[in-house]
């Protein structure tokens, strides 16, 4: 139920923060939804008027006068709200939960029983207009099938029990296929009608975000199963840079109900597009399948389709135009982790997207992978079922096919697709890795799953056990144990190729480097192992961090003769300390700027030196000649008062008063001086005392203080000069009163001797 229209906003704001705040002026509660070892007695006022309580968030249904307490002694949902005189204030749902351990997400929903039962509009139901289609084998015309979205009230609370989300929303079922399943997954939709049109909220762990829908996603084909191989199958892929649906496992109550484990995901839309690559919703084409338009629209992925069709893609410029309209580089990643994983429901289940204010070039998106892993297909050919010219089985009509067969045409792109393909499935492929991966979310969801098989609502008679899942587990490294043997013997029947060599590959020191393999950063240091094919070249880019050198393997490909093992050796070192005196002296945190002095007899040209902060932001420095016992500020806000004897050039980050590091690097990468430090006080800056190693018996030292002194030696110097000025000054008094008196002394004496000398 709305909310009065009439209600002045002040008041919708407040509500928007109830059960997040106890300092609230609607009302006072005196337990927030939660979780609870024991039953407590739960209190609720208001002075505002009368609060009255409710279930199901049906403002119609049973709605009773708040007692002096109520006891909750169960899991359960309560929505209230507050009645005035003449306006009535819904003040949202509570969800409570007695003696419920988990350590995953938890997601409470409260809506009318109708909008999911009911036999005439309920969403969850066949409906009284279905007939059964003997053809699909499944109803039609059902409720499911339709678009019906219902108002219901969502909270979500992290894994440590702390609620994240609490706001009305739309809910519709979810799916293609699986919504003629007994158990369906469901779509979260915010909109302005319901009070927010986001969901603020961390819902997967990566920070913030603002999402406009989520799923509650049951694993669709994998329901009865395992309820997370699409999870973990996609999270392989996303190690490729490919784009896929954040997940999260999560509990799912329903008015209280206890309905399973359910995996929160991402909705596939132009918000997710936004999302991924702040690119803004407009300009997004999304589609699926064969050409299905999900959002804006298809004529450039149709012309894409024609330039490929009518042009020879084994001439190098046409294939340079086919690079300008996809990113090749993903729909080969797309491809490879499909044929692995030897899924046959990416015929329908194949999304790609572009957008006009990125690179204007299509990507691909891993996901609904539920039908891949199958035991069964662990020695299926998948490569060549995708790049048959004519349709062998059900998945590989010929539209579906067409892209990947017609860009095999060229020879680059068949290079890079084998030496990709080999690559992967060295690397996140391997028998190895994917068994961790199955490992890690093994233990992320057994204990929940406990939950899951003996508390969950009874959809149908079956619906998996827990020996089940446990065995589906196996299942999962039955598959891996041998599908990547497969997987290289159909590559060699497919180009023709002879048993491929091994490489292996230590790296020492990897954190001050980069090793990049057929362009893809190698991930693992030490002792990684790879199969490659003979008949091409590997190319291989080793490049260390600035201020670092590489030693060991210097080529830029890597080649073996078939059967052939190779040991590759890459370490990174520091270089040299640079010879150039100039150092860094002071760094205002506070106006985001720092100052270096030339130390030296002579001016230094420092054209092409970098500065790097914490952060690894690099400035370049441009057109730069210090001269010799000169500053140089580097400013990131502007500067209006400038010394004329000092030198300014800006740059375009700032600077932590907390916690920062720079580094200063000359024209050959070696490191002419480096600064670093975590205040837990902040004053103006951080500054040398002196600008040289030792003065006067003083040892060089930074310091946080309240001087600023951009562009001129630092206080705590100042006062030493000062001070040894001052020291001079008497010294030379000193000297003159010594001297003077030691003449008068003298003349004294001489003057003695002579009237002694005239007296005898």
């Amino acid at each position: 139920m709305k909310a009065n229209k009439l209600l002045p906003l002040f008041f919708i704001a407040c509500v928007a923060f109830i059960g997040q705040t106890q300092q609230e002026t609607l009302f006072s509660i005196s337990h927030k939804a939660g979780f609870y070892d024991l039953p407590f007695y739960l209190k609720i006022s208001s002075k505002n008027g009368q609060i009255q309580f409710f279930k199901e968030n049906n403002i119609h249904k049973d709605r009773k006068n708040v007692p002096d307490s109520i006891l909750i002694d169960k899991t359960q949902n309560l929505c209230f709200l507050l009645k005035g005189k003449d306006s009535t204030i819904q003040l949202g749902c509570f969800s409570y939960f007695i003696d419920f351990k988990t350590k995953i997400k938890v997601v409470s929903i409260s809506i009318n029983k109708a909008y999911l039962f009911d036999s005439i509009k309920g969403i969850y139901m066949k409906g009284p207009n279905a007939y059964y289609d003997s053809v699909y084998k499944h109803y039609r015309n059902v409720n499911f099938e339709k678009k019906w979205e219902r108002e219901n009230f969502v909270e979500v609370f992290d894994e440590s029990g702390n609620k994240i989300l609490n706001q009305s929303a739309g809910i519709k079922i979810f799916g293609g296929l699986t919504k003629y399943l007994p158990e369906k997954s469901m779509r979260l939709i915010a909109r302005k009608k319901y009070g927010n049109s986001r969901f603020n909220a961390d819902l997967y762990n990566i920070g913030k975000k603002k999402y406009k829908q989520f799923i509650l996603r049951h694993s669709g084909g994998d329901y009865r199963s395992l309820r997370f191989k699409d999870a973990m199958s996609t999270s392989l892929a996303k190690e490729s840079n490919l784009d896929v649906q954040e997940s999260c496992p999560a509990h799912v109550f329903i008015n209280s109900e206890y309905w399973g484990v359910y995996n929160i995901r991402e909705k596939l839309n132009e918000y997710y597009i936004d999302n991924h690559y702040n690119c803004g919703t407009e300009g997004v084409d999304l589609l699926q399948g064969n050409s299905n338009i999900d959002e804006g629209r298809k004529s450039d992925y149709l012309k894409l389709l024609k330039y490929v069709r009518t042009n020879d893609l084994k001439n190098t410029r046409a294939y340079a135009k086919v690079n300008e309209m996809m990113d090749t580089k993903s729909f080969i990643n797309f491809w490879i982790y499909q044929i692995y994983f030897a899924n046959p429901d990416v015929r329908g289940n194949i999304r790609y997207w572009k957008s006009d204010s990125l690179d204007s070039k299509f990507r691909w998106i891993v996901y609904d992978t539920d039908l891949g892993f199958a035991p069964d297909k662990i020695k299926r050919n998948m490569l060549k079922d995708f790049t048959s010219p004519t349709k062998t089985r059900w998945y590989n009509p010929k539209w579906a096919t067409f892209l990947l067969r017609y860009l095999l045409k060229n020879e680059t792109f068949k290079t890079d697709f084998i030496n990709q393909s080999a690559f992967i499935l060295s690397t996140t492929l391997s028998k190895d890795h994917i068994n961790k991966r199955v490992d890690k979310f093994k233990n992320l969801y057994e204990e929940e799953m406990k939950i899951h098989f003996a508390k969950r609502k009874r959809f149908e008679p079956y619906q998996g056990t827990l020996k089940n899942w446990y065995d589906c587990i196996q299942g999962l490294k039955y598959f891996t144990k041998k599908r990547t043997v497969y997987s290289y013997e159909h590559l060699q029947e497919k180009f023709n190729l002879k048993k491929p060599f091994k490489v292996s590959l230590n790296i020492y020191n990897p954190k001050s480097g980069t090793v990049k393999i057929n362009q893809n950063i190698v991930k693992n240091s030490t002792f990684s192992t790879f199969q490659f094919f003979s008949e091409l070249e590997v190319p291989i880019t080793i490049k260390p961090n600035i201020g670092y050198e590489s030693t060991g393997y210097s080529q830029k490909t890597i080649n073996g003769e078939s059967g052939d093992s190779l040991f590759i050796n890459i370490t990174f070192k520091k270089k040299k300390k640079s010879a150039e005196k100039v150092i860094i002296n002071e760094i205002d945190y506070t106006n985001n700027c720092f100052e270096v002095f030339n130390q030296g007899d002579k001016p230094v040209n420092m054209s092409g030196w970098k500065i790097i902060d914490l952060n690894k932001n690099i400035h370049v420095v441009e057109k730069l000649v210090l001269p010799k016992k000169r500053f140089a500020v580097f400013h990131f806000n502007p500067i209006s008062n400038k010394i004329d004897t000092v030198l300014y050039q800006k740059i375009d980050f700032k600077l932590s008063s907390k916690k920062e590091k720079i580094e200063l690097f000359d024209q050959n990468e070696h490191l002419v001086d480096e600064v670093a430090y975590s205040l837990k006080t902040n004053k103006k800056s951080y500054s040398r005392n002196i600008p040289f190693a030792t003065f006067k018996k003083t040892k060089a030292k930074w310091e946080n203080n309240n001087d600023l002194t951009m562009g001129y030696h630092n206080s705590s110097y100042t006062k030493i000069l000062s001070t040894k000025e001052e020291s001079n000054k008497k010294m030379i008094f000193a000297i003159i009163s010594f001297v003077l008196i030691f003449g008068l002394f003298g003349i004294y004496y001489l003057k003695r001797n002579r009237n002694k000398s005239s007296n005898s």
